[in-house]
């Protein structure tokens, strides 16, 4: 029976506002993720989708509830903590990394993550050979790109080292928070067929938000519809198979005409 690896338990978020009225960033959000299993999470703007991904590594604080990775309650570890654990890959390609520092430099210290960083004894031949080798088996050019300052690099090149720092510890959550929303379409897919290969391959339990429908229905085991802080919808295995990105395009849209109307 498939273990639950992610368990978020009644977790709340409040923002404050200029009125003075509290903005509900996420309200009673419960949610348990199976191991090796990839949730795509779709809504639409201000749903809650970032916050839930900033709650789950430890950016925002949260009020109320508990989050648990592996058994393991993490809601009060601090971001450095959650790191060694959690893997995040962002929409915009220049974020995660350090742009002056080398190919080599930026894995390095994605292996030290949640660690202390200690960068300049990291810098060994042996760590060089055997991140060069690594990157060689993806068979994308990258190996011959480890000296090269990261920010140098494509925006496609750029996201997939980033990908590859997000889950070379192989952790036990990985969010991808639209990340391949700034790529145009031709890379776009390239990136996202690497990436479900990665999560094949590692067996990598897996929080994905998208605006890219066909992604969610393509590459995801379950998808949930974040409105307003919360999961309104939730759509397993066998729901997936049956809809098409008009369902799923329909269905934000009713969530949008039915708050117009309350308004």
């Amino acid at each position: 029976m498939p273990q639950t690896q992610v368990s978020i338990q009644q977790i709340n978020k409040q923002f404050p506002s200029r009125s003075g009225d509290p903005i509900h960033g996420l309200k009673n959000l419960s949610l348990d993720i199976q191991a090796g299993e990839v949730i795509a999470v779709i809504g639409t703007n201000g749903a809650g989708k970032s916050t839930l991904f900033n709650c789950l590594t430890g950016q925002y604080p949260i009020d109320s509830g508990a989050i648990y990775l592996d058994g393991k309650q993490v809601d009060g570890l601090s971001q450095v903590e959650r790191a060694a654990h959690i893997g995040r890959v962002f929409q915009d390609p220049t974020m995660g990394t350090a742009p002056r520092m080398t190919v080599f430099e930026n894995l390095t210290l994605a292996q030290k993550r949640g660690a202390s960083r200690g960068l300049g004894i990291s810098l060994t031949q042996e760590r060089y050979h055997n991140i060069r080798e690594y990157l060689a088996s993806f068979r994308l050019d990258l190996e011959h790109r480890m000296d090269v300052p990261i920010g140098s690099l494509s925006g496609g090149q750029r996201q997939i080292i980033s990908l590859i720092m997000a889950t070379i510890k192989q952790p036990k959550l990985l969010l991808l928070d639209e990340h391949t929303a700034a790529l145009d379409p031709r890379i776009a897919r390239q990136v996202m067929e690497m990436t479900h290969t990665m999560i094949k391959e590692q067996d990598l339990t897996t929080l994905m938000i998208t605006h890219h429908h066909q992604d969610a229905l393509n590459f995801s085991d379950r998808i949930i519809v974040m409105h307003h802080g919360q999961i309104v919808d939730h759509y397993d295995s066998q729901a997936i198979k049956s809809l098409t990105t008009a369902d799923l395009y329909a269905r934000l849209e009713d969530l949008v005409l039915a708050e117009e109307a309350i308004l």
